[in-house]
């Protein structure tokens, strides 16, 4: 049999014999909840193996209907009740700022700028693995600022990628083109978590967070708090991979490779200009919420408004410019923390965790790097990003912050670092994606799994230094 099929079948019955049997009944889980926990159980299975290549929707599915058949099946949920539980992470802030942010990465496509800019990036220093090196993530940084889309910042730096590789006359999945490939693909990843906007992930881990604790993940305050620590991934990131992986031979290109990649482009066109300042308008808008109090939101539609009413976004690209499975996936990923509440799934589970917790968290430098490296070894199972274990561990950020005086971003520092995990290429999708984009011919498995260590060991240094930067800013006690 398949091992994609089979892998989802297993998942299904597991779920299934939760629903029927409750097997957790003697341990305090009602009825609701064993059946909700089933039901993301069978869901989980469809998410991590796919079989037969089934969308994302395929197990968004069963999350919404058998979230909502349980829920209606009990009184107390009936009727309207029930669906404004299940569908509630289709009306969070969350969502409704990652709609139009997922349209700027295609205006990025569509226009050429996100192309433009990397070969500005590139044809501005004189080609070395070291400048080209720090080149990925200054381009990383820059596109991270224009689209929180890692999709699309991947569609744009791999091809480039690999074209270097070419051009330098590296042996395809050598360790000289996985350095530069991997090291480009790193790039698109890691900068952005250092905002709310800069990747999916900072939208969707807001929506997990308790509602008394959003107040806290405002743009500002992420930047303050998660933007040094990522910054110091990032650049261990790159330290790292040159020390291990830089090829042992000169680079062998010009700069006039890069120039001719920029020549090629053409000049800079109107839709460009639109484009280029419609973002940057709308980022500084983002940080200076503050001030001028109109929400995240609201930007991210106005900016959307901009590009449709220039021509930038033509009607029929409305259907065709963003993966609508992705959303209604992150729709569900997002309300899964408030059904697992409401079927009283995390008032089960967190008595459980909480002493554990609890004895770890009077240290932060224990604290902070066990539950860190705990989340990522959940990735090799919670596949989707990790978020299923965030929805059912969001709650305890409100203990952690009321007992110890940890700020609730400070805790999202794990849930990023573990959503950002890779070592094995079915754990990042979009790995697989980069991987298909240049056939393959990028890097070896045990490749990945290097870069895989070295970003682990660039996490354990950011937090060795960003703990004592944490309580000088007074966010940690």
């Amino acid at each position: 049999m398949d091992r994609k099929l089979t892998g989802a079948l297993l998942f299904a019955v597991i779920g299934l014999f939760i629903i029927t049997i409750k097997p957790f009944t003697g341990s305090g889980l009602d009825v609701i909840g064993h059946e909700v926990l089933g039901t993301v159980l069978i869901a989980l299975g469809l998410w991590v193996f796919k079989p037969r290549n089934v969308p994302l929707l395929a197990g968004s599915s069963v999350v919404i209907f058998g979230s909502l058949a349980f829920f209606s099946m009990h009184s107390t949920y009936a009727g309207a009740e029930a669906i404004g539980i299940v569908a509630n992470g289709f009306v969070s802030s969350s969502v409704w700022t990652l709609i139009p942010a997922l349209y700027f990465g295609f205006v990025l496509q569509k226009t050429g700028l996100g192309k433009r800019l990397a070969y500005m990036v590139l044809k501005a220093f004189k080609p070395s693995w070291t400048t080209m090196a720090f080149s990925w993530l200054l381009i990383g940084v820059i596109l991270s600022v224009l689209t929180p889309s890692i999709t699309v910042r991947v569609a744009i730096v791999v091809p480039i990628a690999i074209s270097i590789v070419e051009a330098c006359k590296l042996e395809y999945r050598s360790k000289g083109s996985a350095f530069v490939t991997l090291l480009a693909w790193g790039m698109c990843l890691m900068p952005g978590a250092g905002w709310l906007t800069g990747s999916l992930s900072g939208p969707i881990i807001v929506g997990l967070l308790p509602a008394d604790m959003k107040v806290f993940a405002t743009n500002a305050e992420w930047i303050r708090i998660l933007g040094p620590p990522w910054m110091t991934v990032t650049i261990v990131f790159v330290v790292l991979s040159l020390v291990f992986m830089k090829p042992a031979r000169p680079i062998g290109i010009d700069i006039g490779i890069f120039r001719d990649g920029y020549q090629n482009l053409g000049p800079v066109t109107r839709s460009e200009q639109i484009a280029l300042l419609t973002l940057l308008g709308c980022f500084i808008l983002f940080f200076t919420e503050s001030i001028h109090g109109i929400p995240t939101p609201a930007t991210a539609m106005c900016a959307l408004f901009v590009f449709i009413i220039t021509g930038i976004i033509e009607p029929p690209e409305l259907n065709t410019g963003i993966n609508w499975d992705v959303v209604l996936f992150f729709g569900v990923a997002v309300g899964l923390s408030q059904i697992f509440r409401s079927a009283n799934v995390t008032s089960w589970i967190e008595p459980a965790l909480t002493p554990f917790i609890m004895s770890l968290a009077p240290s932060p430098f224990v604290f902070m790097p066990v539950i860190t490296i705990g989340l990522m070894l959940i990735r090799f199972i919670d596949v989707p990003w990790g978020y299923t274990t965030a929805a059912l561990t969001a709650g305890l950020t409100s203990v952690l912050y009321h007992c110890f005086g940890y700020h609730p971003l400070v805790v999202c520092m794990a849930f990023l670092t573990a959503t950002n995990f890779f070592f094995l290429s079915y754990q990042q999708p979009w790995i697989l994606m980069a991987d298909d984009i240049i056939r393959r011919r990028g890097w070896a498995s045990g490749h990945l799994s290097l870069f895989g260590c070295l970003y682990i060991v660039s996490v354990l240094i950011s937090l060795s230094v960003s703990i004592p930067y944490w309580k000088a800013i007074g966010v940690l006690v």
